[in-house]
């Protein structure tokens, strides 16, 4: 038995590791799934290198998920291609009116802006004015995270861009990178690390039960109560009776409790009993009579016999009870 529990114990110090792995395979081809030019994608085509960066280097940067018309236009937003993001939407327009400033990070092929005027062109920025505010193009592939492993003089003249504005904050807009036709569940808010985090105990509690399976299914003892009878009193009390031979007491208290059950007292109950044309006529009369004259001193057969008779009229008028009730039922 210890050497079955220790062969258990080891296969499932080994299976750990092994699902641990997985996990981390499965998260790394996650990272792909994740949008392009978003600060959460640590693949090749995100940009979490230089949103860090900007972070490091104490620039008020944070990522958000609101749409960028709810925010003051003394800010900046940063907003990647993708998404439902349309930036000649109403909403768009009259923020940039006001005085939004927007940079838009795309794929040259894609800076189509219907309704501002190109202000200024160099390297890879257009700037375009609208009322009050700007936007701001430029070319996405730039500030990847593969772009910055070999070449960082574009993220740096990105940042020169963005110096030259005044503004409170840096928000990096993926509200409409996340958007999906059905909308965003509370998973799509659950940040990356922690959902690793989720996917590694899930793991790890299946592992665990699949360990622990083999207790789980055994057949389980069931003990269950002995139902009650309705006339245990009774019999309990007629046994500590008979032991002591006080058969007038036991026989007494048979008797009581046929008169409880027919709801009828001694004088009257012979009489219901031929009303109602129960069975065992002549036993009722007998039982009736003995009980009527029954003397101090009582044998004990004839009290056994008495108390035999009192019980079969009960289960007779059980019975009768029993009947009705089930016409009754049928009737409903």
């Amino acid at each position: 038995m210890k050497t079955k529990i220790s062969r258990d114990l080891i296969l499932f110090i080994i299976f750990i590791p092994v699902f641990l792995i997985i996990t981390f395979y499965v998260s790394s081809r996650m990272q792909d799934k994740m949008p392009s030019y978003s600060v959460s994608n640590k693949s090749k085509f995100g940009i979490s290198v230089f949103y860090e960066a900007m972070k490091k280097l104490d620039y008020p940067v944070e990522r958000t998920l609101k749409p960028v018309n709810t925010f003051s236009t003394d800010n900046i937003q940063i907003v990647p291609a993708g998404g439902d993001f349309d930036i000649n939407s109403d909403d768009i327009k009259n923020w940039i009116n006001k005085g939004g400033k927007l940079i838009y990070i795309a794929p040259e092929s894609i800076h189509f802006i219907n309704y501002a005027v190109p202000q200024e062109e160099k390297g890879d920025f257009t700037v375009y004015k609208y009322g009050k505010g700007n936007i701001i193009t430029y070319n996405s592939s730039n500030i990847t995270n593969k772009t910055l492993m070999v070449n960082t003089n574009k993220a740096y003249e990105f940042l020169k861009e963005i110096d030259r504005y005044s503004y409170n904050k840096i928000y990096f807009n993926e509200n409409y990178l996340f958007s999906l036709e059905g909308g965003k569940s509370l998973w799509d808010y659950v940040p990356l690390q922690l959902r690793y985090f989720i996917y590694q105990i899930l793991i790890i509690v299946v592992a665990f039960f699949y360990y622990k399976g083999k207790r789980f299914g055994r057949s389980i003892p069931l003990y269950e109560e002995i139902e009650r009878s309705e006339n245990e009193y009774l019999y309990s009390a007629a046994s500590l009776y008979r032991s002591a031979n006080c058969w007038d007491i036991m026989l007494e208290n048979y008797y009581e409790s046929f008169l409880r059950q027919i709801n009828c007292s001694h004088e009257n109950w012979l009489h219901y009993w031929g009303k109602k044309e129960f069975d065992s006529l002549e036993q009722a009369k007998k039982v009736y009579k003995f009980i009527d004259k029954k003397d101090k001193k009582l044998k004990s057969k004839e009290c056994m016999s008495i108390i035999a008779s009192i019980e079969n009229l009960k289960n007779i008028e059980k019975q009768r009870r029993d009947s009705y009730w089930k016409i009754i039922k049928k009737s409903l």
